[in-house]
């Protein structure tokens, strides 16, 4: 389950993105949880860029994704450096 709340606030306090922008990236990444569950594993991108659904998205929107997911890695991986 992705933690929408939260992740936009992590976005606004962490980058300057405009919300417009930090609305674009939540899609992003909700849309990635759709195709594949969204998990931690360092092969998640790969195993995402296997799955037909996705191969099937234009290059943009894969790159997009592909960013948004980078995002909520970093976004993620904060609780593990704050443990």
């Amino acid at each position: 389950m992705i933690q929408e709340k939260e992740f936009r606030v992590w976005l606004t306090e962490n980058y300057t993105y405009s919300p417009a922008v930090v609305g674009d990236i939540v899609s992003r990444i909700k849309r990635a949880n759709r195709i594949l569950e969204f998990n931690l594993d360092d092969a998640y991108q790969f195993y995402l860029e296997h799955e037909e659904s996705y191969k099937v998205l234009s290059v943009s929107v894969r790159s997009q994704i592909k960013k948004a997911v980078r995002l909520y890695r970093a976004y993620m991986k904060k609780d593990e450096v704050n443990k």
